[in-house]
């Protein structure tokens, strides 16, 4: 887990960036290069994310959410019909 927060923070650090960057008074090439550059950089987190992350045990007919163990209700009803 601690691989990817580097990358998580470095792509949303940039992001921010680009969006605020009119408003800092960058000029044009730098904003249109941060434009040409985000996607990549995107592309790059999450690959980073799917290759080093963690994978869950819980499945998707249990729990709904991955963060907070609220199992799904009403599932078995909808299996038996």
């Amino acid at each position: 887990m601690k691989k990817i927060k580097v990358p998580v923070f470095l792509v949303t650090a940039l992001a921010a960036i680009y969006q605020l960057s009119p408003f800092i008074g960058f000029n044009k090439q730098l904003i249109f290069l941060l434009f040409l550059i985000l996607p990549f950089a995107m592309i790059l987190m999450v690959y980073r994310i799917l290759k080093d992350g963690t994978p869950t045990e819980k499945t998707w007919e249990e729990y709904f959410y991955e963060d907070y163990a609220y199992k799904r209700s009403g599932r078995e009803e909808m299996l038996k019909e």
